[in-house]
């Protein structure tokens, strides 16, 4: 079963944003902090319900490793962690 893990991906299917791919930076309670390194900073996560993210996981795994040892992401590293998985142009 999936989780709701940070470093997972996450479709969004509600709201103006949806369709687009975001990366889990945290998860509270029934909610998840979503960034993409462009339009959602790590300085600004977008905060949604995970009633309306659809789950899928990241191929490579580099990106959930830093998130588990506490290391803290850049933007630039979402974007090319995103553009990898063949999520962005």
């Amino acid at each position: 079963m999936m989780e709701y893990k940070p470093g997972n991906l996450a479709k969004s299917l509600a709201g103006r944003d949806a369709g687009r791919l975001y990366l889990i930076l945290e998860e509270a309670g029934e909610y998840v902090a979503l960034v993409d390194g462009k339009t959602r900073e790590v300085s600004r996560p977008k905060r949604k319900k995970k009633k309306h993210v659809q789950l899928q996981y990241p191929k490579n795994q580099k990106i959930v490793l830093k998130l588990k040892q506490g290391e803290a992401l850049t933007d630039e590293e979402i974007r090319s962690f995103l553009k990898e998985e063949g999520f962005l142009n």
